[in-house]
């Protein structure tokens, strides 16, 4: 596999090689016209990568049915997708109190997955010893195992650039100031690519859902925090450090709500508004403990559900106008929890947008739930994962393992 991966990716930067692997995964199958309008290469350079591909044996070319992608009716056209021989990447994905982990090719193809409950705000060591066993688990459940290039990670926290290290006072206080990527990257030997959860929901949903191909997306993880993915000209940004997105900290005023004190110190920040957490703290007096999954099935039926969900959504759209108009964004995606109950919440989002965007930023803008659910995190984890894989080899060397 080495030797492979040394062929085709040696070179640094955005080869023609790199560049079809990247359309390639996601896709079942693409033709050599289909690569040569998403990539920007000419003709001559998807065939020569094409056939380096070929030759490797990381690329397979199928007969795919012609007419409504060829404009040649009747001819066969050949499409490709990656081999098996590609290799896998493994994720996993923290939340406050559960862990999701799963395995794919590098096509995206989910092979296992699996979400449990577990504490881990609690404790770092305990949730990465519990990540390295699952992960292990998961690899021996793989029908046919194959080289681990990569391993994808999330969490419910601003990460920095610098040294990857977790924000201290996050949402996981207890994980503040370690390297959490570099800890698991030495427990299974393997390269961990880290990022936060509403960063990976991002690159999930335009890679694989709900706003698939747009280049300028802000997705918005609301759960019991509130983050904000930023898709800046089909860029995940992240700012100069590393934490820009961190939304659920902005004071909000002139929205009913509670007035405690928000965990970063604060009064008024937006996720004491308008997260899970504090919709169903507003809901309690009503109906006592809830459930998330309770509360969308409350959201059909029940007006007072809907009116706290719509009050929810106008908060965050007071924030939201603002960034409409500083970053101009195609579409707003709905994220997390909420989005199973997304028709009141966007319903208040739309009408703080109207109100506080400019019409030429407000008017134009699309607002969607997001297609993939919980699993947004752990599959945007899986895409990390093999976005870096093509530079596994390239950094020291290192030899994929079977992760067994």
């Amino acid at each position: 596999m080495k030797a492979v991966w040394d062929r085709v990716l040696s070179v640094p930067g955005p080869t023609a090689a790199r560049l079809i692997l990247d359309e390639l995964r996601g896709e079942v199958r693409l033709t050599r016209a289909e690569l040569i309008e998403r990539t920007g290469l000419s003709r001559s350079s998807v065939s020569g990568a094409v056939g380096e591909l070929l030759s490797s044996g990381l690329v397979a070319e199928h007969t795919v049915e012609s007419g409504t992608r060829d404009r040649r009716p009747g001819r066969p056209v050949a499409g490709l997708s990656l081999t098996q021989a590609a290799g896998l990447v493994a994720a996993v994905e923290f939340g406050r109190s559960h862990m999701s982990v799963a395995v794919a090719d590098l096509s995206l193809r989910v092979l296992t997955a699996h979400t449990a409950a577990l504490d881990v705000a609690g404790g770092k060591d305990a949730a990465l010893r519990a990540a390295e066993a699952q992960i292990r688990s998961a690899l021996t459940k793989v029908p046919e195992p194959r080289a681990v290039v990569a391993v994808g990670m999330g969490l419910p926290a601003p990460i920095l650039a610098a040294d990857e290290s977790v924000v201290s006072g996050s949402i996981l206080p207890g994980w503040g100031g370690s390297r959490p990527a570099a800890e698991l990257r030495d427990r299974l030997g393997l390269p961990v690519a880290i990022d936060n959860d509403a960063n990976l929901g991002a690159l999930a949903e335009v890679r694989l859902g709900a706003c698939r191909g747009a280049r300028d997306v802000l997705y918005l993880k609301v759960s019991s925090g509130i983050g904000a993915g930023l898709i800046l000209d089909g860029r995940v940004h992240r700012g100069a450090h590393g934490i820009a997105g961190e939304i659920g900290h902005i004071p909000v005023g002139g929205v009913v709500g509670t007035g405690r004190a928000c965990r970063c110190g604060g009064l008024r920040c937006l996720e004491t508004l308008a997260s899970t957490t504090a919709v169903l703290e507003a809901l309690q007096p009503s109906f006592g403990l809830l459930a998330a999954a309770r509360l969308v099935a409350l959201a059909g039926t029940e007006p007072i559900v809907r009116r706290v969900l719509t009050d929810a959504g106008r908060a965050i759209g007071s924030v939201v106008g603002d960034l409409a108009n500083t970053l101009n964004p195609a579409v707003i995606v709905l994220g997390g929890p909420l989005a199973e109950a997304a028709g009141p919440v966007l319903a208040g989002l739309r009408e703080s947008l109207d109100r506080r965007a400019q019409p030429a930023a407000g008017d134009a803008v699309r607002l969607v739930p997001g297609a993939l659910g919980e699993r947004a995190s752990v599959l945007g984890a899986l895409i990390s994962a093999a976005d870096s894989a093509t530079a596994v080899f390239d950094q020291g060397g290192r030899r994929a393992h079977d992760g067994t």
